[in-house]
């Protein structure tokens, strides 16, 4: 049985009314922001992921340098950070990451954790211990730094294991931030060098 259309209505489609699209300008500004990435030569994720993850270390790092009062620190520490991240994580991640590319979801993850934590964990308690002597008066005083220390760069490394699996390609997708963090870690690293040196 057909209705009666509404004022103003089609008579073929009696009951549809043109109801205000609210979200329209919404949609059509996400769509302009999406072509103008698609514009955007992404960023390497052979360079995004390793300046991702070294950047999460050396901002775990920073507030217990600022925390200690002593910039030094931080400085000193950089560029072993950075080094440490370039030969000793990024290969094995490189390797995790094709190896375990057909693994059930959720495992990928785990797997990127605990490597993280026993690169940063094992290659601090190792550093430490290979520098005990010039670094600590005695083994007690070695025992309660190495411990802790070496939880710490465990809880660290294992953050920027899961942060540059979980976050490069986005990270990639904006260059310019990508290589300004990246000059910004060379220079530190530079900067770390000379200073290290120089005392």
């Amino acid at each position: 049985m057909a209705g009666t259309p509404f004022p103003g209505g089609d008579a073929r489609e009696p009951y549809e009314i043109e109801w205000p699209d609210d979200a329209k300008e919404l949609r059509a500004a996400e769509r302009e922001k999406q072509a103008r990435r698609a514009l955007v030569r992404p960023a390497s994720i052979y360079i995004a992921a390793p300046t991702l993850g070294i950047a999460i270390v050396l901002l775990f790092i920073l507030p217990i340098s600022l925390v200690a009062g002593s910039t030094g620190i931080f400085i000193a520490v950089a560029a072993p950070v950075i080094l440490g991240g370039l030969v000793l994580a990024l290969p094995p991640a490189l390797l995790l990451e094709r190896v375990s590319r057909e693994w059930r979801r959720g495992l990928p993850e785990l797997a990127f954790i605990a490597l993280g934590a026993a690169i940063g964990g094992g290659w601090t308690w190792v550093f430490l211990t290979v520098l005990q002597s010039s670094l600590f008066d005695d083994a007690v005083q070695m025992a309660a730094v190495r411990a802790p220390s070496s939880v710490f760069m465990a809880t660290a490394v294992a953050s920027a294991f899961m942060g540059a699996r979980g976050f490069s390609r986005r990270f990639s997708s904006v260059p310019r931030v990508v290589y300004s963090a990246g000059g910004l870690i060379i220079l530190l690293a530079l900067t770390s060098a000379y200073a290290n040196v120089a005392l």
